[in-house]
């Protein structure tokens, strides 16, 4: 029973009783409360009063239920002590700090530390998201085939190559010698690279990382997906570094095809280096995307005929041209672009990424931690097959040699 339900109460009986014998009734009352009167004390007092035996028994039966309640909420709880209590509680350990004792904790009630107010108020509505700078896409992952490495490959991907063919097959009269071909092989090695990524947290946020956890995983796998879609389109190769498209593909030669497009535009530049590409390979190749910076898409997208209608293909912000997709990245440098069948490289992945937390240097008197992701992978085009590529390195230079004079 709350303290408005006991005014109640009192209210009531004094309609019936003097001032007197309502204060009297609440002095008796408080004393039960307190613990400082049994109940037949209690009963034995509001009888000399001179209540009725039915009122006695309704406040005996109120202060009851209010002190189990009283019990209830302090159960467990132990008393508040002042911060100068606790550290005179502590003041022996305290003094052992200065001699090389051991750390010293202490725990202070919430309500005797003053906080201070965010815009007058410490209320507060958590939103459950981090707030992000923007970032590229990563797109250039998706268009290779991936693979798993065995862990007992021991970060190597041994493979051969044909150095050499010289094919002999040919109509041969009967009882004559049979041709014959030559083959030479090679064999090369790919190491597996590492990409890592790592972020500090302190303590205190990590105390209250529900709502961040996520954000802080996904921080870290964006990290990790960026820096492997660049390398996967210009990677040198060098170790640590993965080798990427770009790097491995052979740059357009303009030569064959000077001075053969009329009006020539990306569209054009697309299908004459797709054709390089398949001419004279006996179909092994079917180029099946390009890769080009937005700027460069943007100039296809507005490119109009004389009457001012927008050339096809481009609808609806895709392209697809003559079953080249074309992909979007701000992975490629304005002015270049990569044209080949991504069929013919593959991304081994020697393990997902892991996630690892721990101290490094200091941070344990910092009171912060680090978070710790890395993956291990590698892009294999063989050299054999780098021809299913094609990189141009100015596409303006480029569409000026295929032009027409």
């Amino acid at each position: 029973m709350n303290e408005q339900e006991l005014k109640a109460l009192m209210d009531g009986i004094a309609q019936k009783n003097s001032d007197a014998i309502k204060e009297a009734v609440k002095l008796q009352m408080a004393a039960m409360a307190a613990g400082l009167l049994t109940v037949e004390q209690y009963k034995s007092d509001l009888e000399a009063i001179g209540l009725k035996p039915g009122t006695i028994k309704t406040l005996v039966d109120a202060v009851e239920k209010q002190g189990i309640e009283m019990r209830k909420f302090n159960e467990g709880r132990t008393p508040t002590k002042s911060l100068n209590e606790l550290v005179a509680e502590k003041s022996d350990a305290i003094k052992q700090i200065g001699k090389g004792g051991p750390n010293v904790k202490m725990t202070v009630d919430k309500t005797l530390v003053q906080r201070s107010a965010v815009s007058g108020s410490t209320m507060a509505m958590r939103l459950p998201d981090v707030g992000e700078i923007p970032y590229l896409g990563a797109v250039i992952s998706p268009l290779f085939r991936h693979a798993p490495v065995s862990p007992s490959s021991n970060g190597v991907i041994r493979y051969y190559d044909q150095l050499a063919v010289t094919r002999g097959a040919n109509w041969v009269a009967e009882a004559a010698a049979k041709p014959e071909s030559a083959i030479t092989w090679i064999e090369r090695l790919l190491p597996i690279e590492k990409v890592a990524d790592s972020i500090p947290v302190t303590k205190e946020a990590w105390s209250d990382i529900y709502f961040i956890q996520s954000e802080i995983k996904r921080l870290l796998e964006i990290n990790l997906a960026l820096k492997i879609d660049d390398s996967l389109y210009d990677g040198d190769g060098v170790t640590p570094n993965i080798k990427g498209v770009y790097t491995s593909a052979p740059a357009f030669v303009t030569t064959a095809y000077a001075d053969t497009v009329e009006a020539a535009n990306i569209y054009d530049l697309i299908m004459v280096v797709a054709a390089d590409i398949s001419n004279n390979r006996q179909g092994k190749y079917v180029p099946d995307t390009a890769l080009v910076n937005p700027i460069n898409a943007l100039g296809m997208k507005l490119t109009k005929g004389t009457n001012g209608y927008v050339v096809p293909p481009y609808t609806n912000g895709y392209a697809n041209v003559g079953g080249i997709k074309i992909v979007e990245t701000s992975q490629v440098t304005v002015n270049t672009m990569v044209v080949g069948d991504f069929r013919y490289g593959t991304i081994y992945d020697l393990e997902d990424v892991t996630i690892e937390m721990g101290w490094i240097n200091d941070q344990f008197i910092k009171n912060t931690f680090t978070i710790l992701a890395e993956q291990r992978l590698a892009l294999l085009i063989r050299t054999g097959d780098e021809t299913a590529f094609r990189k141009v390195t100015n596409i303006t230079t480029a569409l000026a040699d295929l032009e027409t004079p």
